[in-house]
């Protein structure tokens, strides 16, 4: 992969990773206040198509740079988390789980998503707690 490849894949995937986390911030906020508009088919499905192209954008460059979980353990913790953070937002999202419940799943999401940023940011699997150790 050319290196003017791999930087288009990367604004990319920062450009998928910011629409991802400020629509699931938005959606959440709107579900914790019952606004209408979280119900409606765009909301539903804008962010699967986001989540899709951001998921893509990083096998791309993963694949062009020669990723492996052997040499790069920083990337299987980001996949492990990024699993977390779809679970929590299962649970933030979904209308029928107590208030309580959701507005856990929604703070605990946005903390798993800084530090699946983190760990982009550094390549380590405990991100900035990598300093404390």
């Amino acid at each position: 992969m050319s290196p003017e490849t791999y930087v288009l894949l990367r604004h990319a995937h920062r450009t998928f990773a910011t629409l991802s986390i400020l629509g699931f911030t938005a959606r959440w906020l709107g579900v914790m206040s019952m606004q209408p508009w979280t119900q409606q088919r765009v909301a539903k499905t804008l962010p699967h198509i986001i989540d899709t192209l951001l998921l893509l954008s990083a096998l791309a460059m993963a694949w062009g740079a020669g990723f492996t979980p052997e040499n790069a353990p920083w990337m299987t913790a980001k996949i492990v988390l990024l699993l977390v953070y779809i679970g929590l937002g299962v649970v933030a999202l979904r209308p029928m789980q107590p208030r309580k419940r959701r507005a856990i799943a929604g703070v605990a999401g946005i903390l798993v998503f800084a530090h699946i940023v983190a760990i982009a940011l550094t390549k380590q699997p405990l991100g900035y707690f990598a300093r404390l150790v």
